[in-house]
């Protein structure tokens, strides 16, 4: 199992409006009405709930996301998740019990040797 690394946190109870921009991963248990945009991971647990756009290496989500997600590593959506948006990504997980409504764009593998 990999161990996650996160760099920022925002609380259980924490409401953000505006954009916010990352230099690791983030971890998000409080509201936030905007985009957020990381370098690293972005994990949006099971309180956790997001009114805008993601863009982050790798995207996991328990909580709400209203928004479309782009997850240059991969997207997962665990059971207690809810995504309504249109999602971008390499590699995609929906586990069973989560709820996804939007369209799915999986760009093409590029291959080094062409």
């Amino acid at each position: 199992m990999e161990k996650k690394v996160i760099n920022s946190i925002i609380g259980e109870g924490t409401t953000i409006k505006g954009e916010i921009n990352c230099p690791g991963s983030l971890q998000l248990e409080g509201e936030v009405v905007g985009s957020i945009k990381a370098v690293g991971d972005i994990f949006i647990a099971g309180k956790g709930k997001v009114a805008g756009d993601l863009k982050g290496a790798r995207v996991v989500v328990s909580g709400i996301v209203e928004g479309n997600i782009i997850a240059e590593k991969g997207l997962e959506i665990l059971k207690t998740g809810k995504v309504n948006g249109e999602i971008t990504c390499d590699k995609l997980l929906i586990e069973e019990g989560s709820s996804y409504q939007g369209k799915v764009n999986v760009p093409p593998q590029r291959n080094e040797n062409y």
